[in-house]
């Protein structure tokens, strides 16, 4: 990552070939049909079916390989109900290793895991001490690797190259019958921090839900916590 950033400093002419060079992965993505018999679950012989599509992701190394391993990030609180989780999975892990069984926990991560899909086994956790960046750098720019529904008043939006995607499959506020959509800064985008020394947890953890939608439980959040690297460059 950093030997592709430090190309922008470069005044040479960048080409594909010499873009080609570096190590990447591709994502593709593909749909596949899918119906949903409206008669048979609601009881109510008539309704016709629902027919939609379901997009199917894969992602592929600069020699074609599937790629089938990946690293998740967290940023959690020491002594929340999820760092408690993760630290019981990992001692599990190492546990199945001691004594030579298969040392991997099935989860599924993302919906229509009844059909198959978004299966996956852990086989190992990893606590990354960051006790050098609980505060964020003046002129630092940090990375984000998740999907992030930010308080802007802790960035400095003139100065991110921000990726904003927008869905409207699902109402983000229920109001005189107006359903909105939900908009969110996706994985890839470059984040400036304002330069106030704001907490990075603070910076990567969305925003608080249950004020837009009534729908939700206080305190309930669309999304998890983001996780943010600094770009050293």
């Amino acid at each position: 990552m950093n030997d592709f950033l430090i190309l922008s400093e470069s005044k040479e002419i960048i080409n594909v070939k010499k873009m080609k060079n570096f190590n990447y992965i591709k994502k593709n993505q593909t749909f596949i049909q899918k119906f949903r018999l409206e008669n048979q679950i609601k009881e109510l012989p008539g309704l016709p079916n629902v027919a939609y599509s379901l997009p199917i992701l894969s992602f592929v190394d600069k020699e074609d390989n599937f790629v089938k391993e990946f690293s998740f990030f967290v940023k959690v609180m020491e002594g929340t109900c999820i760092s408690n989780i993760l630290k019981y999975m990992k001692n599990s892990i190492s546990e199945q290793k001691t004594i030579g069984d298969k040392s991997e926990i099935p989860c599924f991560l993302g919906g229509k895991g009844s059909s198959g899909y978004n299966e996956y086994s852990i086989h190992n956790i990893e606590i990354i001490s960051e006790e050098d960046e609980e505060i964020s750098s003046t002129n630092a720019n940090y990375l984000n690797i998740g999907v992030l529904l930010p308080n802007f008043d802790n960035i400095d939006e003139n100065n991110s190259v921000l990726d904003i995607y927008t869905s409207d499959r699902k109402p983000f506020e229920i109001e005189n019958e107006i359903s909105k959509v939900i908009s969110f800064v996706t994985a890839g985008s470059v984040i400036k921090v304002k330069e106030d020394k704001t907490e990075l947890y603070k910076v990567g953890k969305s925003i608080d839900n249950s004020k837009y939608n009534p729908l939700y439980k206080k305190n309930a959040i669309i999304f998890g916590n983001s996780y943010l690297i600094k770009l050293e460059v």
